[in-house]
């Protein structure tokens, strides 16, 4: 039997256990946290994007994604399986067998779903664990040493840290930002709660006329609030404005450019016991700037003044937003929103040429459809969305899984192969999924063909993708 290990039980680590243990392999996860999933569950992160074909995304297309099922489904497999245990234990919104654009869900769910996925597939899930060496024997990686002294032999690992600890380890080359800068990143966000809302007044004042929202977008707003959905306003723009006037929008870690009317500040309503929650609402805000995450002791430094940035925002709220004057800060995010650090250079790099060009190849193990979501480095600008021409799809190949010059290592998720163009594309949650699963079956066959998992036979990994439910 193969021994397969992953490190990282994040979006992508959870569903590369699940698919290397159904495919055969004795399975070992290791997480650092005390939970799975990664941003989705200890990020607060709770909506998977991507799973359904989305060309666009405008004012109208953004407040209905955790509603619509336009577009054709392009992931299923692992993701459309924990979705429906998810709406089965009333932790999401939606059909069972239908992904919407965006899945609405209960993260404190998440978390008990996707453990017992894990489980139940026959993985051993080892908590607090933290990966510390790499064990090699001729150059391969054969397994990894943990913080507890460990040593936990394999015959793949998988990297699904998000950083690329592992591969960082083991030597892999990787890029980082860009032009040799590790800090020319996007920027980090800690999502936040906020409870004691009341949300009529807040949509109130968003059809009042006096924020640039369309007609379309204020129908379809009022018109899911009443009906008892999950919606989204895209930030309060002028709200913002007026209060940087007066001394009152907080200014962010790293930014000395921050422009109050273009910082990414989304609010949505939570979902938890089988219902939209309108007094409570989750806010994804970009808190922090030009930040090399692999450096610890720059992003300890980052995460305080993010913490005290949240309550600056909840005084922000208060002040100034209607319907948010009895509101506070309900909870603050374990784990941080890192949108991108290590790039591991696999036996191929995905480009933003390959992604807006909708490009096809022979190893797909998969499709991508997002949109190219880079939010900007210091907070001047909007965060710029780049539709795929042609509202196409593009395949993921198979290669940008596979370092460049080290066996018995595969990574996945949003440390993966790419520039970072496409890394703005790929990292979202869809994609993690996708390249967890078939780095988990890859690993699990070509230990079981006896070769090394840059000569697995395409053909064979994509039929058993197809045969774990995967749309190729």
């Amino acid at each position: 039997m193969a021994k397969v290990v992953v490190v990282g039980g994040g979006t992508s680590g959870f569903a590369a256990a699940i698919a290397a243990a159904r495919a055969g392999a004795d399975v070992t996860l290791l997480e650092q946290s005390s939970y799975l999933g990664g941003t989705m569950t200890g990020g607060l992160v709770p909506g998977i994007v991507s799973l359904r074909h989305q060309p666009w995304r405008d004012q109208e297309t953004l407040v209905e994604m955790e509603t619509s099922h336009a577009g054709d489904q392009v992931v299923q497999g692992i993701a459309q399986e924990m979705i429906d245990r998810l709406i089965d234990a009333g932790g999401a919104y939606g059909i069972p067998g239908q992904a919407t654009i965006r899945v609405s869900f209960d993260p404190e769910i998440m978390k008990v779903v996707i453990d017992k996925m894990c489980r139940e597939a026959g993985v051993a899930v080892e908590y607090h664990t933290k990966v510390t060496a790499v064990l090699r024997e001729n150059g391969r990686v054969v397994g990894v040493k943990a913080n507890f002294g460990d040593e936990i032999v394999a015959d793949h690992v998988i990297d699904t840290t998000g950083d690329g600890h592992v591969a960082w380890l083991a030597g892999a080359r990787y890029e980082q930002g860009e032009k040799g800068d590790p800090t020319y990143v996007q920027p980090i966000s800690m999502y936040f709660l906020m409870g004691g809302v009341a949300l009529d007044k807040t949509i109130d004042y968003a059809c009042s006329g006096r924020e640039d929202f369309s007609e379309g977008y204020l129908r379809k707003l009022r018109k899911l609030y009443e009906e008892g959905k999950p919606l989204t306003i895209p930030g309060l723009p002028r709200l913002r404005e007026v209060a940087a006037q007066a001394g009152d929008y907080p200014g962010a870690f790293g930014s000395t450019t921050l422009n109050p009317r273009a910082h990414n500040n989304i609010l949505r309503p939570i979902f938890r016991n089988g219902r939209v929650v309108y007094d409570i609402t989750m806010h994804n805000v970009d808190m922090a700037y030009r930040v090399d995450a692999t450096d610890n002791k720059t992003l300890s430094e980052a995460i305080g003044s993010m913490r005290d940035f949240t309550l600056k925002i909840g005084e922000f709220y208060r002040k100034y937003v209607p319907g948010y004057e009895n509101a506070y800060v309900l909870q603050i995010a374990d784990n941080i929103g890192i949108r991108e650090t290590r790039r591991v250079v696999g036996a191929y790099m995905l480009t933003g040429e390959d992604v807006l060009e909708a490009r096809s190849f022979p190893d797909s193990i998969g499709y991508c459809g997002a949109t190219v979501d880079v939010h900007n480095i210091d907070g001047s600008e909007s965060t710029r969305m780049t539709a795929i021409r042609g509202g196409r799809l593009y395949q993921i190949p198979y290669r940008i899984l596979v370092p460049e010059a080290i066996d018995g290592l595969l990574v996945a998720g949003r440390c993966v192969s790419a520039d970072r163009v496409a890394c703005g594309s790929i990292r979202q949650q869809a994609g993690c999924i996708v390249t967890g699963q078939a780095a988990g079956v890859a690993a699990a066959l070509a230990t079981d063909q006896g070769v090394e998992a840059r000569h697995l036979p395409i053909g064979l990994l994509q039929q058993a993708l197809k045969d774990q439910g995967a749309q190729l």
